[in-house]
């Protein structure tokens, strides 16, 4: 599963890009049909209350998966897109395997 990491106009630490890396690589468990992974940090600084975002974009045959976390820091951000993630990826790998299965009235 190949991971881009995108900082819009600004640098991230390399610990940052490390975790978050990381933490997007465990997602193979719950879709292993994951070709790739686009994130997109961004810095709302033009606001008061300075949230961060997360945009991930993910590959799979057939279909992308685009998701988005918000939160206070990049942390909280990308934790928070990771659990919508791993909560549409599962669905989505439960919709193909019901599709592949036998029918009981066939």
């Amino acid at each position: 599963m190949d991971i881009t990491l995108e900082p819009v106009d600004f640098n991230i630490s390399q610990e940052l890009n490390d975790h978050v890396r990381d933490m997007f690589n465990k997602l193979s468990k719950y879709n292993d049909q994951i070709v790739g992974i686009d994130l997109y940090l961004k810095s709302n600084a033009q606001n008061d209350d300075r949230e961060k975002t997360v945009e991930a974009k993910f590959f799979l045959p057939g279909n992308d998966l685009f998701v988005t976390g918000k939160g206070d820091s990049f942390v909280t951000a990308a934790q928070d897109c990771y659990d919508t993630a791993k909560s549409n990826l599962s669905r989505i790998k439960e919709k193909v395997k019901d599709r592949h299965q036998n029918r009981p009235d066939k």
